[in-house]
């Protein structure tokens, strides 16, 4: 079993980790415009939106309780421990609430949407039928193959697909938010 202040010390790391990530995304969320008021709504938040006093608690909540946990640290005093965790649980609910109002839900096609025809634009076929009608005939059969072999001539070269790292910050905070709390309860337990 690891000594009791190497466990606050983890914690503390820990606890810097996923400060780092949410000062981050914090950051971008106002660089981004996330804090501006509509036009014509002083005091509102748009539709759909995460209040702003859920975010700026979630992290205030958080950095108050890391002073309070660097302080235990500093000190070795078992109440400061236990501050620090009656600080970071508000804080963590308010960081469920924002995922939880932040994650989109599946979007669904609307019934009515027209469905895209195939071979769309090359001889006008719309239909396998159609395609059938073409195939049987010689002549058409070598407009479809020069229309598709000019068609691919004339796209730029397709791109491989770009990774996007951004929703890992937000899982990387989530974890590192979970490991946290379980190391500061056990450094807390473990300081009496």
């Amino acid at each position: 079993m690891p000594d009791k202040h190497a466990l606050a010390i983890f914690a503390l790391v820990d606890w810097l980790l996923t400060e780092s990530f949410g000062a981050y995304m914090l950051i971008s969320w106002i660089a981004g415009g996330g804090t501006r008021v509509p036009a014509g709504r002083p005091g509102a938040e748009p539709a759909g939106a995460v209040p702003r006093w859920v975010i700026f608690g979630h992290a205030g909540l958080a950095f108050t309780g890391l002073l309070a946990w660097i302080s235990f640290v500093v000190t070795g005093e078992p109440a400061l421990a236990w501050v620090s965790l009656g600080l970071l649980a508000p804080a963590i609910g308010l960081g469920i609430s924002t995922v939880t109002l932040w994650t989109p839900y599946p979007s669904v096609r609307p019934a009515d949407e027209p469905q895209r025809p195939q071979f769309d634009g090359l001889l006008g076929i719309t239909s396998d039928e159609m395609l059938a009608r073409v195939l049987d005939d010689e002549a058409l059969t070598t407009k479809l193959v020069d229309d598709l072999v000019d068609s691919l001539l004339t796209k730029p070269a397709p791109r491989r697909p770009r990774v996007e790292f951004s929703p890992l910050i937000p899982a990387a905070h989530g974890l590192l938010a979970m490991s946290t709390i379980l190391f500061a309860v056990l450094a807390a337990v473990s300081a009496r």
